[in-house]
């Protein structure tokens, strides 16, 4: 670990990795850190696929967690597990206290996840998929049941998350790499039907959702540079944040705050950086800059950790691979 003050904005960061690999936080769609903020998780690239380790936050101790044959790493909101796939179907549940792994059950053999595994407070686990024969499902695994398709498609579908506190809820996207016409929906697995979620109007490209802590709401964008929350019925929707090439938002789990990416992209060039933002106010403060992203998947993706007063980010290298750092929010708080 190596700490240094941001040459603009001039707060300290605290900088976790070096390459030449790419190591990239976790999906800003997951919890990042256990449940004592002591430690966060991120992914390393390795030959054959992608490892996940853990950091000390505190001391910068790296510790590997899963090898190459997992994928999917994701944190439960609560409990002090994690969830992760083997082979592309065998579904496990980390003890992290201990890193002990116990397999929980298997997905649809011959398939593969699209994302990462989700969780719901009753323990179970949901994910979007693609089955043996090419159509794209929803899938829900109650540990120690066999899985259930509870939803098909001939659409590429993403970005899957169960609602924290409904297991009867899933939200996915209908995946285009881009704009797409109707991109959100909700899926109501008991009545076995599916809705648009944000209903979209011509011209409007709406992108990168993520369910608050409590399941109560959502945040998302609206390109560009609008954050967007709205309830989880998609009834009711507020504009929290206007700001310049914002991309990924986060809420913190009390829901005052949230932090995003901002990044330069659709022929607009920023200076890159994490951005804090006040939601009763919408007052907002670059806190953070980075280099720019090589690809999507080294975008910078903040996220907060369990009490809030830390943002985890990836932080592109000179050469645009990402590289893991955080920033302690009480020195940002000092000057609010």
């Amino acid at each position: 670990m190596i700490t240094y003050r941001d040459p603009i904005t001039g707060y300290q960061v605290n900088r976790y990795t070096d390459g030449p690999e790419r190591n990239a936080k976790l999906y800003f769609t997951t919890e990042n850190f256990s449940v004592d903020d002591r430690y966060f998780y991120f992914n390393k690239d390795v030959e054959g696929g992608v490892e996940c380790w853990r950091a000390n936050v505190e001391t910068g101790e790296l510790t590997r967690i899963t090898d190459h044959t997992f994928a999917g790493f994701a944190l439960d909101r609560e409990k002090n597990l994690a969830y992760t796939c083997r082979n592309e179907t065998e579904v496990f549940s980390v003890n992290l206290d201990t890193h002990g792994m116990q397999k929980i059950g298997d997905l649809p053999a011959g398939g593969k996840i699209t994302g990462h595994l989700t969780s719901a407070h009753t323990g179970r686990i949901a994910c979007s998929y693609h089955l043996a024969n090419k159509i794209y499902a929803l899938v829900i695994l109650d540990p120690g049941k066999e899985a259930k398709v509870v939803y098909r498609s001939d659409y590429r579908l993403g970005h899957a998350q169960i609602c924290p506190t409904d297991e009867n809820l899933i939200f996915y996207i209908h995946e285009t790499e881009g704009d797409a016409f109707q991109r959100t929906f909700m899926c109501d697995v008991q009545e076995q039907y599916v809705r648009p979620w944000y209903v979209e109007h011509p011209n409007e490209w709406i992108t990168h959702e993520v369910w608050a802590a409590d399941g109560s709401e959502m945040a998302f964008m609206k390109l560009r540079g609008r954050i967007l929350i709205g309830d989880k019925d998609g009834r009711h929707f507020d504009e929290a944040a206007v700001s310049e090439q914002l991309l990924h938002p986060c809420l913190s789990r009390d829901k005052k705050w949230l932090v995003a990416d901002r990044i330069s992209y659709l022929g607009v060039t920023v200076q890159e950086g994490i951005v804090l933002i006040e939601r009763a106010t919408g007052k907002q403060k670059l806190i953070a800059t980075t280099g720019s992203c090589k690809t999507g998947a080294d975008h910078q993706h903040p996220s907060f950790n369990r009490k809030g007063d830390r943002v985890l980010f990836s932080c592109p290298d000179e050469n645009g691979i990402a590289q893991v750092c955080t920033i302690d929010l009480k020195q940002v708080m000092q000057d609010w």
